[in-house]
């Protein structure tokens, strides 16, 4: 009898231009509603360590990177955070990517010493988390107080003359150029002058929703994270952020000897093909 083997496809890593480093999987002080994490214990201790974080910056091709991204869960909430983050400007410049609720007046200030101390001219860049331009909606996704916090976060960077960039989950499917519209307008009236670099509008990504792929769609060609990015986290080095609690995703223990091939075996895979975009990585 003849069976039928399927095989999900394969894209490639072309070159390994953006270093995810999960700081924490599970410390956040924030549990949004659409959030892609399945958060098992308030209390875990799953913080990155230093010497892993030294030993993959040690391993990779330092000429082909153009950043790092601090992600997590929250990765500011990491208790060697300053730390980890002075070791990584050694390297490249490096994206926060935060719920700011750590960040006021005197932290920010802090980071602009922080960035002002490397000699290397790498940026600290902060992409922030708010998901609406109304504060009750943003807060029914995020939590309450969190539109509040952000916004305040937003002014003191800006004070201190960082350049942040804000990261819109488009829940309602809104379209986007009102999206952005509406955004700046809210940026106006704080006295923060944005344009389109400034927004990055990623779309829903659901639990348990997986895309029907055309039969004919050039996986080669797909504008993915895992063509670009690896993810490191305390049990290893995985294809990307959404898949770094699942082994689909994990594809070798440290860059010394990991995979360059990833299979589009999840949900969250066929969502990502489907639209396309790169949902985590930011061209500078």
């Amino acid at each position: 009898m003849n069976r039928m083997i399927l095989k999900a496809p394969c894209v490639n890593l072309k070159t390994l231009q953006v270093l995810f480093i999960e700081m924490t999987a599970q410390n956040c002080n924030l549990k949004c509603k659409h959030c892609y994490i399945e958060f098992k214990d308030k209390k875990v201790k799953d913080y990155i360590q230093i010497d892993k974080i030294k030993q993959a910056l040690n391993c990779i091709n330092k000429e082909e990177l153009k950043y790092i991204t601090l992600t997590g869960a929250e990765p500011m909430m990491h208790p060697d955070f300053n730390q980890i983050l002075r070791l990584c400007l050694k390297t490249s410049s490096v994206i926060i990517n935060t719920n700011a609720l750590n960040i006021n007046d005197k932290k920010a200030r802090f980071l602009r010493k922080v960035e002002e101390e490397n000699d290397l001219g790498h940026e600290i860049i902060f992409m922030i988390s708010i998901d609406n331009y109304d504060e009750k909606e943003n807060d029914l996704l995020r939590g309450r107080g969190s539109f509040r916090k952000s916004i305040h976060a937003i002014q003191s960077l800006v004070k201190y003359d960082f350049n942040p960039i804000i990261t819109i989950v488009n829940y309602n499917n809104e379209d986007e150029t009102l999206l952005k519209s509406k955004f700046k307008e809210l940026c106006a009236s704080i006295n923060f002058e944005t344009s389109d670099i400034n927004y990055k509008i990623i779309p829903l990504i659901e639990k348990g929703k997986r895309n029907n792929l055309p039969d004919d769609l050039d996986y080669d060609k797909l504008n993915l994270d895992c063509t670009t990015s690896r993810t490191l986290t305390i049990n290893g080095v995985f294809t990307c952020p959404l898949l770094s609690s699942d082994n689909r995703g994990k594809c070798g223990s440290d860059f010394n000897d990991f995979s360059k091939k990833n299979y589009l075996e999840t949900e969250y895979c066929s969502q990502c093909a489907g639209y396309n975009k790169k949902l985590f990585s930011f061209e500078l």
